[in-house]
């Protein structure tokens, strides 16, 4: 996963997968454990984790060394600081990951549906840009989320998506829609170069490695942690 940065010594890019446990962001001690297990793994201290606390929007802010541990009501972090490492949570949403190597900017989004329809990702690339960084020099990969195979909508969610219709595909009588399509075309749309966007092909619903709450329904969300961060 995520050959922009397998060579780069200095990205550090993971997501979590279910084996490790449910990662996301609550009171829960247990989760706390597992988060901080995970960030072991990793050689980082927890201490140098900013995570979003995910509210399904478009909203997007800047960190830096200064910033609460915790942003909430928040679904992108862009940071330029070193040894700061941003955090999101997905389970079935799209994890987008940002990296501008000339000017050391480092970025990542949470791509629900209805963060991608209110301009999550537009967002995010307008607060790289505030602090510098080019379209152009842009790499953006998306991780494992739920593909159009099994992102259904009903009638009433399709007007959202009206803009994009070529990402909507009707089968059998039901609505599906191609998010990760969608995220791309934006990222072009943007200036980004196709040949600079890398997309994970997993989709967490058929994937069993993922956590997917679509598949599992479960009464309490479980979810991926997903990190970047320069070393």
């Amino acid at each position: 996963m995520l050959k922009f940065f397998q060579k780069s010594s200095e990205v550090l890019a993971a997501l979590s997968e279910r084996e490790d446990g449910s990662m996301k962001l609550t009171a829960d001690e247990l989760n706390s454990k597992k988060r901080n297990k995970f960030f072991e793994r990793l050689e980082i201290g927890s201490e140098k984790v900013i995570s979003a606390g995910i509210a399904n929007s478009a909203r997007a802010e800047i960190v830096s060394n200064d910033s609460p541990k915790i942003i909430y009501g928040t679904d992108a972090l862009i940071t330029t600081n070193e040894n700061i490492f941003l955090s999101i949570t997905v389970a079935d949403c799209i994890p987008v990951y940002f990296y501008e190597p000339d000017q050391k900017i480092l970025a990542l989004a949470h791509a629900g549906w209805r963060g991608i329809v209110g301009g999550i990702i537009i967002n995010t690339l307008k607060k790289i840009s505030e602090l510098g960084g080019q379209a152009e020099n842009l790499l953006v990969a998306l991780g494992p989320g739920i593909d159009k195979c099994h992102f259904e909508i009903k009638e009433d969610v399709l007007e959202k998506f009206s803009e994009r219709p070529e990402f909507i595909e009707r089968r059998e009588g039901k609505i599906f829609v191609d998010l990760k399509g969608i995220i791309k075309k934006q990222l072009n749309e943007a200036g980004i170069k196709t040949e600079n966007i890398e997309s994970n092909p997993d989709c967490t619903f058929e994937n069993e490695r993922y956590f997917s709450f679509r598949r599992d329904k479960p009464a309490v969300v479980e979810a991926m942690l997903v990190i970047i961060g320069i070393k």
